[in-house]
């Protein structure tokens, strides 16, 4: 029984780390994903922007009007300028955090929901592999250490003789 449960032990340990290695290794290629994406919108938002300031059918409109519709597809394009570059030029590590917490929720969704996995091979990745094995055998020690408390044999008293 002893050999049964130390493969047990062993198996979930890998099944965990494994889990935790993959999500983390995973979470830049997301990161990578999300930028693509947030990179096309700011280039269109830009590229609107350029049209209302120089294009023909926006000259013709009032002053007012083009003042309200240039205003608006600027903001557009300044925070969604602001928004990639906190990401993209984010700490390697911090990235997923800053994401997590700025990041455009509509194209997020949009991103998980067309989220192709990859095996990235760059050294923020391995990183993050690395310390998603490290994570990984944290949480497998911090679930087993109850168990191991239930089941571990007492300790067993050693009497000297006295002589």
């Amino acid at each position: 029984m002893e050999w049964f449960a130390h493969k047990l032990d062993i198996f979930v340990a890998a099944v965990i780390v494994a889990a935790m290695a993959i999500a983390a290794c995973q979470s830049q290629v997301f990161v990578m994903q999300y930028l693509a994406r947030q990179s096309g919108q700011l280039a269109a938002a830009k590229a609107e922007l350029t049209g209302v300031e120089t294009g023909l059918r926006y000259k013709l409109m009032s002053d007012t009007v083009r003042q309200e519709i240039e205003t608006g597809a600027r903001t557009r394009a300044q925070t969604l300028q602001a928004s990639y570059d906190s990401v993209a030029r984010g700490n390697l590590f911090a990235r997923p955090l800053i994401l997590a917490r700025s990041g455009d929720r509509t194209l997020m969704e949009a991103t998980w929901r067309d989220f192709v996995p990859a095996l990235p091979t760059t050294p923020g990745s391995i990183a993050f592999t690395i310390i998603g094995v490290v994570i990984g055998f944290l949480i497998y020690e911090v679930i087993k250490f109850p168990f191991a408390l239930l089941i571990r044999e007492p300790r067993r008293r050693k009497f000297r003789k006295r002589g």
